[in-house]
């Protein structure tokens, strides 16, 4: 795998940006710390020269001048006659006393020009260090011939600040290698998953439909794409299916009305004699047309079925309501035909759909028992609860259906041996599947031993009441 190839991926990308928020937090926080510890450490240094020039100014007020002058060579621990900077120890703390012609009268400093408030007072290197020593300190009149200086080196100051800096810039340091390493491990296993699935897709591309992308079983965001992506490969494979058996199933059975139609026509153009005969054979061959455009209108209307759009226009139905209508809508022809129709409804069951297209599916599950059942065949149409699912069944008591046909009846176009003399294209039942597949609904055949049993088993939307 390229290097490159890595660094332009996203998980490298991500890694990348992360580092960078992180940096960035960083260098505000230590900002906060410094300035934090800064103003702490200041606050400390102020502190002790106030409690300094306390002491001084308390001896001072004790025993006068000359006892200030003792006690600020006591805290800097120099005899009495050092007036000079000592530069062979370099000490924490500074004080001088001088007087108003700049004679330092006791100390450690040289003269001091004294500024209002606290000032930064800077002296030239000691003790091995390179750059010049800033003292924090303030001065105050003891006299009006004496003032007092007091301060204190910033160098533990500097060196806080110096560790804390230090210490960050590891920390820095070692997120940006932890990032680019992390990314780069990430970017590997992002590349090898994308790598996998464009792959599989290639395959299936060139031809191998039946090729999948491996589930991991880690069931984390790689399996939810890979099974969805598995999911959708399945139903483009059986889309792909459906459509080559509709296409083999509509030429083939074209080819026998056309034929015929075709054969009317030519012995109509051969054999007629006169307009009785002529009006016979476009009779026979509109009647063909007929069939034909009913076969391509069924066609037309699955297709737009199984195309969903119908599924926007989903409203409430009363389903119970529903099945009454197509009863007493099939009464009368049930009666003609010599077939006992009976109902039993639950009352005031509903789900959500297209109140067109479900009575379409159950027009032609009643439809299909009348035309494929003996005189005589009793036909119920049932609607119940079952475990909270309205479930309606169309059953009838008649020859039944071969258990090798019950998963073959619903396909387009296909007509099992028993009803291939009869009229019709092998499209009724399709449609039935097409409608309960748009509605999410169960659709299943079984022999109710005699007869056939068609159950449709819809999703849950209401309570039911039963009466």
């Amino acid at each position: 795998m390229r290097p490159t190839r890595i660094f332009k991926g996203e998980s490298f990308r991500f890694a990348a940006l992360f580092a960078l928020v992180f940096l960035t937090l960083t260098g505000v926080l230590i900002g906060t710390v410094l300035w934090i510890v800064a103003g702490t450490e200041r606050n400390t240094l102020i502190a002790a020269n106030e409690a300094d020039v306390s002491t001084v100014t308390n001896g001072l007020h004790a025993e006068g001048l000359g006892e200030a002058l003792e006690v600020v060579q006591q805290r800097l621990g120099t005899p009495a006659n050092t007036m000079t900077l000592r530069h062979h120890f370099a000490p924490d703390s500074y004080m001088v006393i001088e007087d108003a012609n700049g004679k330092v009268l006791a100390g450690n400093l040289p003269f001091v020009q004294c500024t209002a408030g606290i000032f930064r007072l800077s002296l030239p290197p000691t003790g091995g260090h390179h750059h010049p020593r800033i003292v924090l300190g303030s001065c105050t009149p003891l006299t009006a011939a004496a003032t007092l200086f007091v301060g204190r080196d910033t160098v533990a100051l500097s060196a806080t600040r110096e560790r804390i800096l230090h210490a960050f810039g590891w920390v820095a340091l070692g997120t940006c290698a932890f990032a680019i390493l992390g990314g780069l491990f990430l970017g590997r296993r992002f590349m090898a998953q994308v790598d996998a699935i464009t792959q599989t897709c290639e395959r299936v591309i060139a031809g191998r439909l039946n090729e999948r992308i491996p589930i991991r079983g880690r069931a984390d965001e790689w399996d939810r794409l890979a099974r969805a992506i598995n999911e959708m490969l399945d139903r483009i494979s059986t889309l792909l299916e459906n459509l080559q058996q509709v296409s083999s199933d509509v030429a083939h059975d074209l080819r026998t009305p056309l034929t015929r139609l075709r054969n009317r026509l030519e012995a109509a153009r051969e054999k007629s004699t006169g307009v009785v005969d002529y009006s016979a054979a476009i009779t026979h061959a509109i009647e063909d047309t007929d069939q034909l455009l009913s076969m391509f209108s069924a066609l037309l209307r699955i297709s737009q079925i199984e195309a969903g759009t119908r599924a926007q226009t989903f409203a409430m139905v009363d389903i119970t309501a529903l099945l009454e209508r197509v009863y007493q809508l099939y009464l009368p022809l049930a009666e003609d035909c010599r077939h006992p129709l009976a109902r039993t409804l639950h009352q005031d069951l509903h789900i959500r759909g297209d109140h067109e297209l479900l009575t379409q599916l159950f027009s032609n599950l009643v439809e299909n028992a009348l035309h494929h059942t003996p005189a005589g065949t009793n036909i119920r149409i049932v609607l119940q609860a079952v475990q909270g699912e309205p479930v309606a069944s169309v059953i009838d008591d008649g020859p039944g259906v071969p258990a090798e046909d019950l998963e073959k009846v619903t396909r387009r176009f296909y007509r099992g041996s028993a009803s291939r003399s009869a009229e019709g294209h092998g499209l009724g039942l399709a449609l039935v599947a097409a409608i309960a597949q748009l509605h999410g609904a169960r659709l299943q055949l079984a022999n109710a031993m005699p007869g056939l049993r068609v159950d449709v088993a819809f999703a849950p939307v209401t309570n039911s009441r039963s009466s």
